[in-house]
């Protein structure tokens, strides 16, 4: 059996990253530009702030800075493009395409962590290209397809 608590920063890891997922979904779930819009997005990047910080101090995979944390770098990236684009939103005409994109690849990464962290730990590796990174790269071609087609700005 995998363990998955290997220290308090996991258990903080953990909550976090629960608590991404809800508000995130809701995110994508709700009407834009509302109240609950903005409060469960608050909630959502103060949890990744969380998740993204613990990230970097985990290394029971490998020992060392591995392919799971170059993943979370590129979270960082997203999660600052999308909410620096509500921050520049007074100078910036095109806040919003960068905020959707942003916050859009931000969840799609969450959701594709959440695959690799639960099936590489369920399957052998040998079977690790087929249980790992094909699922992954579905939920990265299904949100790049849903990110093109409700592009702002852009006809449907």
């Amino acid at each position: 059996m995998p363990t998955f608590i290997h220290s308090t920063t996991s258990v903080v890891h953990l909550l976090a990253v629960l608590l991404a997922l809800v508000a995130g979904t809701a995110v994508v779930a709700s009407r834009k530009g509302t109240r609950l819009h903005r409060h469960l997005g608050r909630v959502y990047v103060g949890s990744m702030c969380v998740v993204l910080l613990t990230a970097f101090r985990i290394y029971v995979l490998f020992g060392r800075f591995g392919i799971v944390h170059w993943g979370a770098v590129g979270s960082v990236a997203a999660l600052l493009i999308g909410t620096g684009a509500v921050v520049l939103r007074p100078g910036n005409s095109a806040w919003l395409r960068w905020h959707y994109l942003g916050m859009g690849a931000s969840v799609t990464g969450l959701y594709a962590a959440l695959i690799v962290e639960s099936t590489y730990r369920f399957f052998p590796p040998a079977y690790f290209w087929w249980s790992t990174l094909g699922p992954t790269a579905a939920i990265f071609l299904a949100g790049g397809l849903l990110l093109r087609r409700y592009f702002p700005g852009q006809a449907a």
